[in-house]
């Protein structure tokens, strides 16, 4: 499995959905405003869209998140544990145990192609608005995930940004 490849195809969906909004206006939209208007695929498009490394993505950690949203039973979003997925068998020299130690990871999940790690990246930033989310993974999570896969040597992975509910 290559990750790397995936930024082809996230690349095409990019031009396609930045071009049916305004980017400057959705950035001050809170998550459920934008949800309404476009669906819970086409939010999640246009987060994906937005960051600036095409080994990331943003996805959701609830289920039925278009009701949760408009329901408003939570005090705010965040982005507090994380998916870092690697390859397997994979040729690098990082251990699984220097992976967990560099990113303070406690489970670990295997299937045939993949090894992927539960991240927590610290006191969760908060992912409210688009840009909010956008924001914290570009320039708050995202150099931290960057700084710590070069310090382990890994150039093929995918790391997925949660956005969680926070009480």
């Amino acid at each position: 499995m290559n990750f790397q490849n995936e930024g082809n195809h996230l690349t095409q969906k990019r031009g396609t959905i930045l071009h049916l909004i305004e980017a400057s206006l959705i950035d001050k939209r809170t998550l459920p405003e934008v949800i309404v208007q476009l669906g819970k695929r086409n939010l999640q498009e246009l987060l994906n869209a937005k960051l600036n490394n095409h080994r990331f993505e943003v996805k959701f950690d609830f289920d039925n998140v278009k009701r949760t949203l408009i329901g408003g039973e939570f005090a705010d979003l965040s982005l507090y544990q994380h998916d870092f997925t690697i390859p397997k068998p994979t040729r690098i020299l990082a251990t699984t145990e220097a992976i967990q130690d560099v990113f303070d990871s406690d489970q670990v999940t295997e299937d045939d192609t993949t090894i992927t790690f539960k991240v927590y990246l610290g006191e969760g930033p908060y992912a409210n608005t688009v840009g909010e989310t956008v924001y914290n993974i570009n320039r708050v999570l995202g150099p931290v995930v960057e700084a710590n896969a070069k310090k382990l040597g890994l150039n093929d992975y995918h790391m997925t940004f949660n956005i969680s509910l926070a009480y």
